[in-house]
């Protein structure tokens, strides 16, 4: 069995059957400027076809049939429009090739509406310090900093896949050391924090197909530490922890050609997504790719063993076409490739239906496995080495996933609730089957949540009690019953958001807690997503608390004799200033801090005439509370 890492990271050139009499040769597409992909994208997105309980407290310390055959129809490279109240579904994503850049990121844009995620396919470790990128010389037009800046702005989360790129068993045994597996730890976790990646994806595919299944009892371990100490390094940096494989079955059944080196149920709680290689189960000999039930077999044993959420089945953009007979003699040019049992060519799955019609024939949909498939034959003219005529006829079969077999695996999202589909590579397959997992993902789209606060600028006494609520529903206004909803706060902007309580919401959709106040604060209300919905995200709403302060003066005072007028504040905190009435402004005659001990200041002046003296106590504003001034006082001096 063969994967990506071995069918196209090392060539750049793939063979297409059945163009002319000589194989043809497709190479990769030179890449464009960052400003050419984007005005792609756009021109993709122009052409789109039209398609349709008690209140809590909180306290605070201060599918339909389709027909068998598929007849070829006009490609449009558009997305398929839609209106509806429910946003598609991020249930696609895949690898963008350093081969194929441009073409992948112009599609990653033009599906944005059902893409979270995408992973550039560029790396490569070659050492415990050493990683190799391959995009710089396979793109020399292009910056690699601007397309990963152009992902970012569609806002995708970006998790680039790392391969092997080291020789037999030399990965496991850098990773048996504790020194040298430290090493790529940190040498893979400084690729994602340097660049600023989301996270990883880690695509070792040596242990599987390189190293040989006798070293997969001693690797299994060894593997199952490292990522161990990978989460660790990466979670600890808010990164994410992504991990590609070939399949898996469950042990007990006892099912040939499980890779169990890789040891699902001992990283589950280590990885936050599992990519399931769920294709090339046809190689040397012509057969599907990733038949339905091999795939579904593989996808049952995963969400055993890990939440579904975190699971996405493997589909391949690409369809093989194998030599089963060959007749006749054939010309030189071809002798040493045309013959049966042949290495099979690899086609882009979208030019499936046309090499079809090209021979005469229609490609026919096989519903158990759930992909299409067809024959021909090849006829090549020629020359032997005497410089003789000659000719061959050769009987070929192709298989390929076509839209059908994209909708056939897309039911397993919906069924068993699981991430999503993952491709390989997302400039490949037909813009009809993306389609169709477009059109599929807005079927099962979570409802949007609206949230709104109910008073956003709250003004309060320290000690009272306040109570905050939102509001809840969906985007047609209905409101939200029995959601789990937590209201959180912080005290400035540079501060992270904090729980303040957890409730749940009425039949109106109403969330409602009390607050006990104690200070000036931010707050909003949230819904975590779930399959069903969205997240929601209120507005910002705030809490402003004004002091209790609190003034002893007396009503007359001898001249020359000391008047002391007495300041408290609750709490026992901030600056008081006394003022007096001159002129008519207010003048400033003294201030200090209260008392920690009881929030006193005691002020004390000494009268030099008699008369009516009029004063009043100010606070000066803080981040937790607001100012506030006492009534003013007059004072008899006699």
């Amino acid at each position: 069995m063969t994967h990506k890492t071995f069918q196209f990271a090392r060539h750049v050139k793939r063979f297409i059957a059945g163009s002319s009499n000589n194989l043809r040769t497709v190479k990769a597409t030179k890449s464009f400027a960052i400003l050419s992909i984007a005005l792609l994208a756009l021109q993709i997105g122009a052409m789109a076809a039209t398609g349709s309980s008690p209140t809590p407290t909180a306290t605070l310390p201060a599918n339909n049939s389709a027909p068998n055959t598929l007849t070829p129809q006009p490609a449009s490279n558009a997305p398929v429009t839609g209106a509806g109240i429910k946003p598609a579904r991020k249930i696609f994503s895949g690898w963008i090739p350093y081969y194929s850049v441009r073409a992948s990121v112009a599609r990653s844009i033009a599906f944005k509406e059902m893409i979270g995620e995408v992973s550039p396919f560029w790396y490569s470790l070659t050492g415990t310090k050493t990683i190799k990128n391959q995009f710089t010389s396979a793109n020399p037009s292009l910056k690699m900093a601007e397309q990963v800046e152009l992902l970012r702005s569609q806002g995708f989360k970006i998790l680039p896949a790392i391969t092997d790129g080291t020789k037999k068993l030399v990965l496991y045994g850098y990773l048996a050391k504790e020194s040298s597996r430290k090493e790529v730890v940190a040498t893979i976790t400084n690729l994602v924090v340097t660049n600023n990646f989301d996270g990883i994806d880690l695509d070792l595919e040596g242990f599987a197909f390189v190293d040989g299944s006798s070293s997969w009892t001693k690797t299994k371990p060894v593997w199952t530490q490292f990522i161990v100490d990978l989460s660790a390094s990466l979670r600890a940096k808010n990164k994410l922890l992504s991990v590609t494989t070939p399949v898996l079955f469950d042990p007990a059944t006892g099912r040939k050609g499980s890779y169990h080196v890789y040891n699902w149920a001992g990283i589950a709680p280590y990885i936050d997504r599992l990519r399931i290689m769920t294709y090339d189960f046809s190689v040397g000999k012509p057969g599907p790719i990733g038949p339905l039930e091999w795939t579904e077999s593989s996808l049952k044993y995963a969400i055993s063993v890990l939440p579904a959420s975190k699971v996405w089945v493997g589909i391949p953009g690409y369809g093989r076409d194998w030599i089963t007979k060959v007749e006749g003699t054939c010309p030189k040019n071809v002798s040493t490739l045309i013959k049966a049992g042949a290495k099979a060519a690899v086609f882009d799955a979208a030019k499936g239906p046309e090499l079809a019609l090209a021979y005469g024939t229609t490609p026919i949909y096989d519903a158990v496995r759930g992909e299409s498939t067809f024959t021909y034959q090849k006829t090549y003219n020629g020359v032997n080495g005497a410089g003789e005529p000659v000719s061959c006829t050769a009987s070929r079969v192709a298989w390929f996933q076509d839209q059908r077999g994209y909708i056939a695996r897309a039911e397993f999202i919906s069924k068993y609730r699981i991430g999503g589909l993952v491709q390989w590579t997302l400039s490949q397959a037909s813009t009809e089957s993306i389609n169709g997992l477009l059109q599929f993902a807005r079927t099962i789209g979570p409802d949007e949540v609206i949230a709104n606060i109910a008073t956003s600028e709250i003004t309060s006494q320290y000690g009272a009690t306040e109570r905050l609520s939102a509001l809840f529903a969906l985007k047609d206004k209905s409101p939200i019953e029995n959601l789990d909803v937590i209201f959180q706060f912080r005290r400035n902007e540079n501060e992270p958001w904090s729980e303040l309580s957890k409730t749940t919401t009425n039949r109106d959709g109403t969330a409602e807690i009390d607050l006990l106040v104690g200070g000036s604060l931010s707050f909003r209300a949230i819904s975590q997503e779930s399959w069903e919905r969205l997240a929601g995200q209120s507005e910002i709403g705030t809490v402003r608390v004004t002091r209790s302060l609190t003034i002893t003066a007396p009503a007359s005072a001898r001249v020359g004799a000391p008047l002391e007028i007495l300041a408290q504040l609750t709490p026992r905190e901030g600056v008081v200033t006394l003022q007096e009435l001159s002129g008519g402004s207010w003048v400033n005659r003294d201030f200090g801090s209260v008392s920690e001990l009881n929030g006193g200041l005691l002020f004390v002046i000494y009268p030099k005439a008699k008369g009516f003296r009029t004063f009043r106590v100010t606070v000066a504003a803080s981040e937790k509370y607001n100012s506030s001034e006492s009534e003013s006082f007059t004072i008899l001096i006699r």
